[in-house]
């Protein structure tokens, strides 16, 4: 596991963020987290998914993708986890169950964030958690802001 802050250029990550936190950018309704945790919901646009999807906004993860120096990409998305009053921390997943990178890229400051095991990596603007997505973690949503906002990769 790798924790990278300020993994973009200011100019690369404020056109991602710029381009994708706002009221114009498509986000859809996904009616639970994780097949493991059906109570709670979120929304979340896929850049791409093996093949079978891909995004006509898929260009704006470019300069991730090549910091990453992915050689292919399994899956690519926005999440956003609607604020609730009590910080929800959802149920243990893997993102796939074979053996790939994964990378989440915060796109906002909150009190929310990612679990790895029993270590907490809080969402801070333009910071990078670099880990193995096969192994179990867990996100929680937020509570100081209106959302939490991140985008997910999975690649080899």
């Amino acid at each position: 596991m790798q924790i990278i802050d300020d993994f973009l250029s200011k100019d690369n990550f404020d056109l991602i963020k710029n381009s994708t936190i706002n009221c114009k950018f498509p986000l859809y309704y996904n009616h639970y987290v994780n097949p493991h945790d059906k109570n709670n919901f979120y929304f979340c646009h896929i850049f791409y998914e093996d093949n079978f999807s891909k995004s006509s906004y898929i260009n704006l993860i470019m300069p991730i993708l090549e910091k990453l120096k992915a050689k292919s990409l399994v899956r690519a998305k926005l999440n956003c986890f609607p604020k609730t009053e009590k910080l929800i921390v959802y149920a243990e997943h893997c993102d796939f169950d074979f053996s790939h990178k994964g990378a989440i890229l915060y796109l906002n400051d909150c009190d929310g964030g990612t679990y790895v095991g029993e270590k907490f990596i809080q969402s801070k603007e333009n910071r990078i958690l670099l880990f193995d997505s096969s192994k179990k973690h867990s996100s929680t949503n937020c509570t100081n802001q209106r959302c939490r906002f991140n985008i997910n990769i999975n690649y080899f």
